[in-house]
Parts: structure tokens; C-alpha cells; sequence
């Protein structure tokens, strides 16, 4: 109760300021609202070549995409947290005059603004696909506050475009969103245009050997598992990193990333050959140099599936997740690896020699079927006024 007074307060704010400053005349430029921030910097550095189109990112916390690194002059930074008022007060600014506004998650404050009629709001979505399910088709929020979901639909109506990469990803935001086929747009995912650049993989390969100058010449193992809501803010690894220690000798390195949301690991093991990566920006790199991925209700199959590795699934807590957060299935179209539950297990898939090419092949057409490597331009080409670039 406490905690909608708050978000209600926070909101009506949000709205008295947004309706001021929709008063004051209309800007060619673009904002991106990023949790996430892999794709919009892929969009934003080719809107950099536009020199009279101004680039606005407004960040919150867990983003960490340093925008700073995209090659243009004409760009703003700014913190969205409530915590900093001012970058908050000059947020809401650019987005009530930006001609374009890209959001890649949930986004509350959506919920009590209106744009202007020519303003085009796109919901560039910081997954690729979807084991997990999310919004409406999450288990529990049917139990959330009338005025909760009554705010969640709000949200949702805002997106006027949601770029997938399947038909698939259009079926499920469909029903997670309560939208209609009308709002995709079948450009594929901007940041998978990265595995269709041999450039850009040498240099991300080159980059992370020299600054994590042990995993050269090694077999890298990258455990990305996804957040539980019952432990955002801190989260035990079920991965026995002590047994991987013991069993894999030490031509094998460990990369351990955590989902953003989270905000720390309580059981880390420092050692030469067990790395945390979470802080690192770009998980597009730490997929390049892996050799195998450990994960399990993450999406970040359907991007690892394009390099064709060797993917394994350590739902240890299967039941129970299916339950609390819901997965949309439990087959190869989902799972393209062996399902296991016990750290002896992943080690068993590590040391067997084996992929199912096939089953990864058809898992990677399924959901990558638009990615082809011109996301981005093909994306830019359907939502802007060429004029205005």
C-alpha cells in the first residue's frame, strides 16, 4: 500500500511536468530510455552519421552501456533516477520534445504520459526472445493491485512498435502485452547484427584477451544464469564452483555473469580461473569468446545460437521457476541443450565432446528468423522521416 503511494505520488509529478513541457515546441532528435542499452547503442551509433539529429540517453542504474563510445558530439547523457533530480527534471524534458522515444523495458512512467501525435515511441525490447514469461502472462501478476495492472496495460499502450526477430517473439509479446499483430514490425534485433560483423567479433575477441589475459589459449565457460525474484538484490551461484575447480583441470576458465538485475553474488570464489563478469558492458563480447554457454531460463540462448555453440541448461530449480516466473515451454524450440540439475551434471555436458547441431540450427532460425545482420539500418529505414536524418 505504502509502496503505490509512493509510485502514484512519483507518477503525478512525472505527468505535471511532462504536460508543461509538451507546451514547448517539438525537436528533431531521439531519446532512448535504457535499463538495458545493447541495442540502442547499435541504433544510436548509426544515427551518429546524422549530424543534425541530436541523440538524448537517459540511463537507469543498471545500464551499463557506456553511450559515451558513440561517435557523435551531439548527444546527452543522463541519469534517470529519482535520486538525482536534476537529470530526472531534464529526462522528462527530452521526452516530451523528442520526435522519437525508445524504451527497452517496462517503463512506468509511460503509464500517465500521452505524446504528441507525430512522436513515435518504440519498444526496442533488451531480449532477443523468451524462455521466461513476462507481463500479463507472468503467474503473478494476476494477483498485483487493481491499480497496478491498471497501470501495466497504460505502459503497454504506449508501444506503437515493437521491432522482433520471429514470429514467434511477435506471438509472445502479443499475449504478454495484450497488443494486437498491427504494432510489429519484422526488422530483426539490432544488437545481433554484431555476429554478422567478422570485424567486430575480432576486436571484441582481441579486447577481452587483453584485459582478462587468462582466458587466452583457454576453454572458456560463460554461467549466465537469469535473476530469481526472491533474491534481486543478492544471489547465491547454485553452481558448485569449488567442484568445477576440482574436475575441470586448468585449461578450463570460468566467466560468471549475472543477470542486471541483480545486484551481487554472496557466494563468490576468488581464483585465477573463476572470473566475474558482470560489470563487463557488452555481453555480446563475453558470447564471442566462449566456448560454452551454462544457463537456463535467460534468452541469451537466442543469441548464443548464432555462433553455433554449445549451450547447456542448469535449471536446477525448474518446478518451483515454472511456477513463481512461468516458461512458455519446455522443449528443443526453448531448450536447445541438455536440461540438468546438479553441478556434476554440467560438468559431465562440458567434458562430452558432442553438439546437437541440428537442434541448435533449427532453435536459431526459429527465433533469429528477421536477425540476418541488417537490423539496424532496416529498422531506422522503417521508423524515421528520412528528412529528419
Amino acid at each position: 500500500m505504502i509502496k503505490e503511494f509512493g509510485i502514484s505520488i512519483y507518477l503525478f509529478l512525472f505527468k505535471i511536468l511532462f504536460a508543461l513541457f509538451k507546451l514547448l515546441p517539438i525537436k528533431n532528435k531521439t531519446v532512448f530510455l535504457s535499463s538495458f542499452g545493447d541495442n540502442a547503442f547499435f541504433i544510436a551509433k548509426e544515427l551518429s552519421k546524422a549530424k543534425q539529429h541530436q541523440i538524448i540517453f537517459i540511463n537507469q542504474a543498471k545500464c551499463k552501456i557506456d553511450f559515451t563510445a558513440v561517435p557523435t558530439d551531439n548527444k546527452k547523457i543522463y541519469s534517470f533516477e529519482t535520486s538525482n533530480v536534476l537529470d530526472t527534471f531534464l529526462s522528462i524534458y527530452h521526452l516530451a520534445t523528442s520526435k522519437y522515444v525508445f524504451v527497452d523495458n517496462y517503463a512506468g512512467a509511460l503509464s500517465v504520459i500521452k505524446f504528441r501525435k507525430e512522436v513515435k515511441c518504440i519498444q526496442l525490447w533488451h531480449a532477443a526472445g523468451a524462455i521466461k514469461k513476462f507481463g500479463w502472462s507472468d503467474p503473478e501478476t494476476s494477483a498485483r493491485s487493481e491499480r497496478a495492472k491498471l497501470r501495466f496495460q497504460q505502459v503497454y499502450d504506449r508501444f506503437q512498435f515493437i521491432p522482433v526477430g520471429s514470429q514467434q517473439m511477435a506471438d509472445i509479446f502479443s499475449e504478454s502485452f495484450h497488443v494486437d499483430q498491427s504494432h510489429f514490425i519484422y526488422t530483426g534485433v539490432p544488437q545481433t547484427d554484431f555476429y554478422f560483423d567478422s570485424a567486430a567479433k575480432e576486436k571484441a575477441n582481441a579486447k577481452l584477451k587483453e584485459l582478462y589475459p587468462v582466458i587466452a589459449g583457454k576453454n572458456i565457460i560463460l554461467y549466465a544464469p537469469t535473476f530469481r525474484k526472491s533474491s534481486l538484490h543478492s544471489m547465491k551461484v547454485k553452481l558448485d564452483i569449488t567442484e568445477f575447480l576440482n574436475k575441470l583441470d586448468d585449461d578450463y576458465v570460468l566467466l560468471i555473469r549475472l543477470h542486471p538485475s541483480v545486484q551481487e553474488v554472496t557466494n563468490f570464489i576468488e581464483h585465477p580461473r573463476v572470473l566475474l563478469v558482470t560489470d563487463y558492458p557488452h555481453l555480446s563480447d563475453l558470447l564471442i569468446v566462449s566456448d560454452i554457454l551454462i544457463t537456463d531460463y535467460s534468452s541469451i540462448p537466442v543469441e548464443f545460437s548464432l555462433l553455433g555453440k554449445k549451450m547447456i541448461f542448469f535449471a536446477y530449480d525448474l518446478e518451483d521457476y515454472g511456477k513463481t516466473q512461468g516458461i512458455w515451454a519446455q522443449n528443443s524450440l526453448y531448450f536447445p541443450g541438455p536440461i540438468v540439475k546438479t553441478t556434476s551434471e554440467v560438468i559431465e555436458h562440458i567434458l562430452d565432446p558432442a553438439i546437437d547441431h541440428e537442434k541448435i540450427d533449427k532453435f536459431r532460425n526459429h527465433w533469429n528468423t528477421y536477425s540476418a545482420g541488417q537490423s539496424t539500418s532496416q529498422l531506422i529505414t522503417v521508423i524515421y522521416d528520412p528528412k529528419d536524418l
